[in-house]
């Protein structure tokens, strides 16, 4: 049997921030087998662990139910704050993820029953700033009003976003309603997240516009380097970025831009369940 534990990661308490399945172990799984078994569990991303000779060391495989990913922020930390609590035993405890494109580095707390992790998304790359006609273009896709104050800038820290500012109610009333291909493409992003600056609360689909995530840690990196470029966000400001509110999860992401322009994600993590799985005739 492979043992496969639900968390909750940048919540408040449990049942809120962002759901996640996370398997300690999963050495000998094929890449096929993770993708099937996280469109089985229909979680909106799934963290598959290798162990390795060094015990703060563990590889780590994302998979959504489309896709593998390259890099992913709530998984990470979830995955860290489980291997904290299968292994960690003492109050801090640092780890190392290695990922297919880049390997990260995360700090975990414990907290009574929950944790705290912190993971270090390294320096931001500004791949682009949108012209105003093309912030118009991805905004009217949303029906979403744009923030006309501020630029739309294409950011990454493993995964590329492209920020766009809107209002309080473009933002609230934000619903995709056409295909963003080809232009997210020629805009160097991989997704949209809409921001309303003034509040730092934050929305984003999968490109199809079908499923609304509830807290994305991949974007909060390039959130927190735009609210920096914008003078919204000093170094060394903690900076708590929300989302997951109009999907019903209420989350908070915690960012910090360090002085030598690094950018740091974090937020809470509880453990929900454990539960095995029966692997005989899945591959």
């Amino acid at each position: 049997m492979t043992r496969y534990w639900l968390m909750d990661v940048f919540a408040e308490r449990p049942l809120t921030g962002n759901g996640l399945t996370v398997f300690p172990d999963a050495s000998g799984m094929s890449g096929d087998l993770m993708q099937s078994l996280t469109r089985e569990l229909r979680q909106f991303e799934t963290a598959f662990l290798q162990p390795t000779a060094e015990p703060d060391l563990f590889g780590c495989r994302v998979f959504t139910m489309e896709e593998e990913l390259p890099f992913a922020g709530h998984p990470i930390l979830g995955a860290a704050a489980l291997l904290h609590h299968l292994h960690g035993g003492e109050t801090a405890a640092q780890w190392r993820l290695r990922l297919p494109e880049k390997e990260v580095s995360v700090e975990t707390v414990r907290i009574g029953h929950a944790f705290t992790a912190r993971m270090d998304q390294g320096i931001p790359s500004t791949i682009g700033e949108l012209s105003a006609e093309d912030a118009q273009w991805f905004a009217d896709a949303f029906s979403a009003e744009p923030d006309a104050r501020h630029p739309a800038r294409v950011i990454s820290t493993g995964l590329p976003y492209l920020i766009l500012p809107v209002t309080a109610a473009g933002l609230a009333g934000a619903r995709q309603r056409h295909t963003l291909e080809p232009r997210l493409a020629a805009s160097g992003a991989a997704f949209v997240y809409l921001l309303d600056v003034d509040a730092r609360e934050g929305r984003t689909w999968d490109p199809d516009g079908f499923v609304e995530d509830i807290a994305t840690g991949s974007a909060a990196g390039p959130v927190a380097a735009y609210l920096h470029d914008i003078q919204r966000a000093p170094d060394g400001d903690i900076v708590t970025i929300s989302q997951g509110r109009f999907a019903g999860r209420p989350s908070r992401m915690t960012t910090r831009r360090t002085d030598d322009g690094r950018i740091e994600v974090g937020g809470d993590v509880h453990l929900v369940a454990v539960a095995d799985l029966f692997p005989e005739g899945l591959e």
